[in-house]
């Protein structure tokens, strides 16, 4: 662990909790929570089973995740009885939603027909621009975003004429909307609904290989190390099973997709998705580093008292491990892993100040069609959705010390792609 990655760890202060969540919280103390709010293998498994009525999760390669995932959500991550009840009822979510999809693909073969076409995926490092993005890329009607709703509640496959009024996005928006209300001052961080697009890395958990997803759940710190290790080939080929079957009856002409960590697997994203077009908004590294411990720090702050310990997403809190994860991406990119025309680099700076003006940029960088209804969608959403509407992030960057070692690990990155620093 580098001097560097511990000051921008000890710089985040936790936020007030609501009075409510901290009796809550304090009534587990005295509680035997690990009995009350089981998470062995056993009790999730036939939980899940009992509730779906289904037995069969596919293939294999989830179980092995699965496994070293709750040990070490047991072992590691020090919930707290609301930490433990939500981590609960998110696995169950998962399980139940692998249920339920095998069972869909029994009765349905022929949704494995199904083509993903020329996938828009936007990558980069986090609190870049890259939730923004996504919003603007949804409200272009001739784009389908992975909506959290879908995600969570896959089955029955999503309709067409009843895509924004199902009765599940509610309970999606409420079960997400906890985040929130555990933590509110996130709300000035990340959005949080069940109307909006979330992350792959949601999608990806449905194969139980998504450090980003479990670790801000609960900091398994040593499933995090293990994943280090593994192969997520499996996990992005359940991801095209899922968007299969979300488009079976809800057909998209591109699907509009986000997840930070797509950037440091852009060889098997290929191999997945050989059409895919990239986008990917560069952002001064410091500034963006320390809004992510912000983050990071908060929603494990809703599960644990104990957050931000152990190797919890190392590689992109340290500016050394991100910066080196940076240079390796370059050399990807001279070495042609993802052809230039397939990813577009776009300015953080310059999306806010003109923002349709590098969308069009980016379409035709991409050679993609932006139709006149789907700029008139994203300029509804630009008018309908100002920047200052939502209240301001404050966070810490760090000592000038600190400051000036990280923009020396970020160097190579910011003259390569010409970022300014903020």
């Amino acid at each position: 662990m580098s001097e560097n990655e511990i000051d921008h760890r000890k710089q985040w202060q936790p936020p007030p909790r609501p009075e409510w969540m901290a009796r809550i919280i304090e009534e587990g103390y005295c509680m035997d929570i690990s009995g009350v709010v089981p998470l062995d293998e056993r009790s999730l498994l036939d939980t899940a089973k009992r509730n779906t009525g289904l037995s069969d999760f596919g293939s294999e390669d989830w179980y092995e995740p699965f496994k070293v995932l709750i040990k070490s959500m047991e072992e590691d991550a020090e919930l707290h009885l609301m930490g433990r009840l939500m981590a609960r009822q998110e696995i169950l979510q998962l399980l139940e939603a692998r249920l339920r999809i095998e069972d869909t693909y029994k009765q349905h073969p022929e949704i494995d027909e199904q083509q993903i076409v020329e996938p828009i995926i936007v990558v980069g490092q986090g609190r870049s621009g890259t939730s923004f993005m996504i919003n603007m890329l949804m409200a272009n009607s001739d784009n389908g975003a992975l909506l959290e709703w879908e995600t969570a509640f896959p089955c029955p496959p999503p309709e067409a004429a009843t895509y924004r009024t199902d009765p599940r996005i509610e309970i999606a928006h409420k079960r997400v909307g906890q985040w929130e209300r555990l933590t509110p001052t996130v709300a000035s961080m990340h959005e949080f609904s069940g109307y909006l697009p979330f992350e792959c890395m949601q999608a990806l958990a449905l194969s139980f290989r998504s450090p980003s997803w479990f670790v801000g759940m609960g900091q398994a710190t040593t499933y995090e190390a293990w994943m280090q290790t593994q192969d997520m080939k499996p996990a992005l080929q359940y991801h095209k099973r899922l968007l299969k079957l979300l488009q079976w009856k809800n057909p998209r002409k591109h699907w509009a997709l986000k997840d930070p960590l797509h950037l440091y697997r852009l060889p098997l994203m290929m191999e997945t998705y050989p059409d895919a077009r990239f986008i990917w908004p560069h952002r001064d590294p410091v500034r963006a580093l320390a809004s992510t411990v912000s983050i990071i720090g908060t929603l494990q702050w809703g599960r644990s008292d104990h957050p931000m310990k152990g190797a919890s997403f190392e590689a992109m809190l340290d500016p050394n491990l991100s910066g080196a994860a940076f240079n390796h991406i370059i050399d990807q990119l001279e070495a042609g892993v993802v052809p230039k025309n397939q990813i577009y680099h776009m300015q953080y700076l310059d999306l806010v100040k003109d923002t349709m003006g590098e969308i069009e940029k980016a379409y035709r960088h991409l050679g993609l069609e932006l139709s006149e209804r789907g700029r008139h969608g994203m300029e509804k959403y630009l008018a309908d959705n100002p920047r200052d509407a939502r209240p301001k992030h404050q966070f810490n960057q760090g000592s000038p010390e600190i400051v000036a070692k990280a923009r020396e690990a970020y160097k190579r990155y910011q003259a390569y792609f010409g970022v300014k620093t903020e």
